[in-house]
């Protein structure tokens, strides 16, 4: 007889609590052939912008004697190429899927959380508030209480 092992975040239920990481498993997809999908308690997807990103230039990762500096610079695909490529494949792998929502501006998060709680398969949003607000010069929304308020209000109008 085995253990349940599942858990609730909010009305979301997970089979277990083992969540692949965002920034840690890509898309999810990448890592199907080496883990079965279905057996995670969720895959937290890489961060998602509304257009794709670039990221930063090579070098992004340097070794140092303390360990690590890296600067990737949230290159990604966007949205759109996520619902489209991605999606279908963690969705027939059976995934659950949580995706990290990332912008620049209130509207953003909201038209990126507005398109991925329209499509099927995406079971949560996480938000990645640790990014910089480009119209309070370059602040995180996540440092003060009114840009967390702002961006988690902006997204829950919409979802």
């Amino acid at each position: 007889m085995s253990a349940d092992l599942a858990v609730r975040i909010g009305s979301l239920r997970l089979k277990n609590p083992v969540i692949a990481a965002s920034g840690c498993f890509g898309y999810g997809v990448e890592y199907a052939e080496l883990v079965d999908l279905s057996s995670l308690g969720a895959v937290v997807v890489k961060g998602l912008f509304l257009k794709a990103r670039e990221g930063h230039p090579a070098p992004r990762i340097v070794e140092t004697p303390a360990g690590m500096l890296n600067a990737i610079g949230l290159q990604g695909i966007g949205v759109h190429r996520f619902v489209d490529e991605k999606l279908p494949e963690l969705r027939a792998r059976g995934a659950t899927v949580i995706v990290n929502v990332c912008g620049t501006t209130l509207d953003e998060y909201a038209e990126v959380s507005r398109i991925l709680s329209d499509v099927e398969g995406v079971h949560a949003i996480e938000l990645n508030i640790s990014c910089p607000n480009i119209k309070e010069g370059g602040i995180q929304f996540g440092c003060s209480l009114t840009g967390t308020f702002d961006v988690v209000s902006a997204v829950r109008k919409v979802t």
